[in-house]
């Protein structure tokens, strides 16, 4: 088996990849770079905030780049943000697969789907048909939450029914994922599966990849924040109280985009070459990739998630051959997630 995950920031990239790393690293690199030749590969191709057509060009050409490829899956981000059904679109005309089944959940980090419309935290964010619809003109179909837990037989037999559709499927629990990712893989031949980390979860238990929970690195740490959403400012505002050293671009920029993650990352790669850091926490996606070609690195070796919404592993990159990374995407985690963390990994 050879499987590519394919996504459309570095945060998302690796919290979904890192989950497949249970017998061997996981390589994540990024476009233009093409996927590294491993059992599992990861490719980030950085097209959430590309126009749409540019968008579907670059997830066609990655797929092309990897041409022994047996099995796909589009991590898409679990609040919908990028050009979510374009690059589902692209993905199915470029490997031929003959529908797909997604479902933005994740339901440890408060994302659940149930009668079609994403909620997070409790609040009703978006109606998940419409906006895959709104990209694509593929016929979709709606899987409510009684159909999945129907059971993967049953649910088996209506994906078979539903061939060269997008089937956008309800899940409220980690159980419901299962279900569907059963269901899927349960199909002679199956479909491309397009979800969070939450759906790729139970992919990478079910392939026999799943990696154990990673442990970090005690010692120095260096936080470096781009994304300021409310959940990374608690955070932030924990770390400094306990001593940790944090970058983080300023509140009235409130942005993980342009100028100013390219900013962070060249100052976070100075202090770097002046100090010594046993790990480098990396926050949003945009901060993440600026950090990584700052560096000029070639790829990142993930190697597990110590908790859902995380991952951990290694950048590759001149003068830094096994620098210890881990990075999140900007709304996950409770506030005292990189005190404890820490404490954890000094015990």
């Amino acid at each position: 088996m050879a499987l590519t995950i394919m996504a459309d920031d570095l945060t998302g990239a690796c919290d979904a990849g890192t989950l497949f790393a249970g017998r061997a690293p996981v390589p994540v690199t990024v476009w233009p770079a093409a996927p590294v030749v491993a059992e599992v590969a990861v490719v980030d191709t950085e097209s959430r905030h590309i126009d749409r057509e540019a968008a579907s060009a670059r997830v066609s050409g990655a797929a092309a780049s990897r041409p022994a490829a047996t099995s796909w899956f589009k991590k898409i981000d679990s609040t919908l943000r990028g050009h979510v059904g374009a690059e589902i679109v692209a993905l199915l005309e470029a490997t031929g697969a003959p529908s797909a089944v997604t479902c933005p959940a994740f339901p440890s980090e408060g994302r659940v789907v149930l009668d079609r419309v994403l909620w997070v935290d409790g609040a009703a964010t978006a109606h998940v048909v419409d906006v895959i619809r709104s990209e694509s003109d593929r016929p979709l179909a709606w899987v409510p939450l009684a159909e999945v837990r129907a059971g993967a037989v049953a649910l088996a037999a209506r994906l078979a029914r539903l061939a060269g559709m997008i089937a956008v499927a309800d899940a409220e629990t980690d159980d419901d994922l299962d279900t569907i990712v059963g269901a899927a893989l349960a199909l002679e031949h199956a479909p491309l599966l397009a979800g969070s980390a939450g759906l790729a979860l139970p992919l990478a238990a079910r392939l026999g990849l799943s990696a154990g929970r990673a442990a970090l690195p005690g010692g120095r740490w260096l936080i470096v924040a781009g994304s300021l959403h409310e959940a990374t400012r608690r955070q932030l505002a924990r770390a400094r109280r306990a001593g940790l050293r944090v970058l983080a671009t300023a509140a009235a920029e409130d942005t993980d985009t342009g100028e100013a993650a390219a900013t962070l990352a060249r100052e976070a790669a100075r202090l770097l070459a002046a100090e010594s850091f046993d790990l480098i926490v990396l926050i949003g996606g945009d901060t993440a990739v600026a950090f990584y070609r700052t560096l000029d690195a070639m790829r990142i070796d993930l190697v597990g998630a110590p908790r859902p919404g995380l991952a951990f592993g290694y950048v590759r990159a001149p003068g830094h051959p096994v620098l210890p990374v881990l990075t999140k995407a900007g709304g996950f985690g409770p506030p005292g997630l990189f005190v404890s963390l820490w404490k954890e990994a000094a015990s």
